[in-house]
C-alpha cells in the first residue's frame, strides 16, 4: 500500500509541474472609437469598429513572453478631404514582444512604431488587484475574479490558481495563478484564453534584443512628434497601434 501511494504522489507532482510550463492562445478584441470635426456619415461606416488579434503566451513559473499569433490583415482608409486634404486612416499589427521576468520583477517590451524597432526596460509595474469572491470555470480550469481601478478605468481578470505562474496577457500579471481573461473599461479591450497547451517552452523565452533602447517616455515623444509630422504635411493622420 505504501509503494501505490508514493506512486501516485509522483504523478501528481509531475502534473503539478507541467501545468506550470506551457502556452496560452488569446483572443484580443479592442473597440475602436475613431471621431473627426466633420466626418460626414459615409466616411464613418467605412472605419474599423473593432481589432481582432491572435496571440500567444509562452510561460514558466520564472518568465513570460507575449507575442503575435496568426498574422492579421493591415487595414488602411484614405479619403480626400473637404478642401484638398486627405485623412489616413493606417491600422496595422506590429511585430511586437512582452517579456516579463517574473523572478526578478522586469518588464522588456520591443515595439514596432513606423518600421522602427525600439527596446524599453523598465521593472515591473504594480497592480493593486483585490478580489470579488465570484468564481467561474475558464477552458475547464476554476478561476477567480479580482480588479484593479486607475482613475476611471476599472479592469477585470479572472485568474486561476491551478496554474501557480504570476502572469498573463501582455502587461496583466501580479495575481496568485495564470490569468486567462481581462476586461478593460467595460468591455472596450478584453482578453480571452481560446487554448492552453502544458508543455518545455524554455526555448521560446527568449528576451527581446532587437531596436533602439529608450524609456517609456522618450518612446511616447517619438510617437508623438512623428504623427505631428504627418498632420504638417496636409493631412490628417490616424495610425492605430495594437500594442500590449
Amino acid at each position: 500500500m505504501k509503494k501505490t501511494l508514493i506512486f501516485i504522489g509522483a504523478i501528481a507532482l509531475a502534473t503539478a509541474a507541467s501545468a506550470q510550463s506551457g502556452t496560452v492562445v488569446y483572443n484580443e478584441t479592442m473597440k475602436l472609437e475613431i471621431h473627426l470635426d466633420g466626418m460626414d456619415a459615409a466616411i464613418s461606416e467605412m472605419l474599423p469598429k473593432e481589432r481582432k488579434s491572435v496571440k500567444l503566451l509562452h510561460y514558466t513559473p520564472d518568465a513570460s513572453i507575449y507575442v503575435n499569433g496568426k498574422k492579421n490583415e493591415d487595414q488602411e482608409v484614405t479619403e480626400e478631404m473637404a478642401g484638398g486634404g486627405t485623412m489616413v486612416i493606417k491600422m496595422d499589427e506590429p511585430d511586437e514582444q512582452l517579456y516579463f521576468d517574473i523572478k526578478n520583477q522586469k518588464v522588456t517590451e520591443q515595439r514596432d512604431f513606423m518600421s522602427r524597432l525600439f527596446l524599453i526596460e523598465s521593472a515591473v509595474d504594480s497592480l493593486s488587484w483585490k478580489l470579488t469572491g465570484n468564481r467561474r470555470d475558464i477552458l475547464g480550469y476554476p478561476c477567480m475574479e479580482a480588479f484593479y481601478q486607475k482613475d476611471t478605468v476599472r479592469t477585470v481578470a479572472w485568474f486561476t490558481p491551478s496554474i501557480p505562474v504570476s502572469t498573463g496577457p501582455g502587461k496583466y500579471h501580479g495575481l496568485p495563478g495564470m490569468i486567462l481573461e481581462v476586461n478593460v473599461d467595460g468591455g472596450k479591450r478584453i482578453f480571452s484564453a481560446t487554448s492552453l497547451t502544458d508543455g518545455d517552452v524554455a526555448a521560446l523565452l527568449v528576451r527581446p534584443r532587437q531596436g533602439k533602447k529608450v524609456t517609456r517616455d522618450e518612446f511616447n515623444k517619438i510617437v508623438e512628434e512623428k504623427t505631428g509630422e504627418m498632420q504638417g504635411e496636409g493631412g490628417t493622420a490616424i495610425m492605430i497601434k495594437i500594442g500590449q
